[in-house]
């Protein structure tokens, strides 16, 4: 099982999706998009989210990895339930 494994759901999404999933739980708002060309970003995180690819778990799952919270409505569902998040 040795190599170098890709670790993400099996729904990998735009960081947008995630923020909107968490604001529905929250039963709040999300926060305004902000257009990528005009957003204020450091050049590290400018490259990052300019250069963001979806990766595969296949390969992880394939090796018989199983993820409690397959994806991240689940994890985000679970967090947000629990007691751990509000100190």
């Amino acid at each position: 099982m040795g190599g170098i494994y890709n670790v993400t759901d099996d729904e990998p999404c735009p960081p947008q999706d995630v923020i909107v999933e968490a604001a529905r739980l929250m039963d709040v708002e999300p926060p305004p998009e902000q257009d990528f060309d005009t957003a204020y970003m450091t050049p590290m995180a400018r490259s990052f989210y300019g250069a963001n690819k979806r990766v595969s778990n296949a390969k992880i799952r394939a090796a018989g990895f199983r993820f409690r919270f397959p994806d991240y409505r689940m994890s985000l569902a679970d967090m947000w339930s629990g007691e751990r998040w509000r100190g």
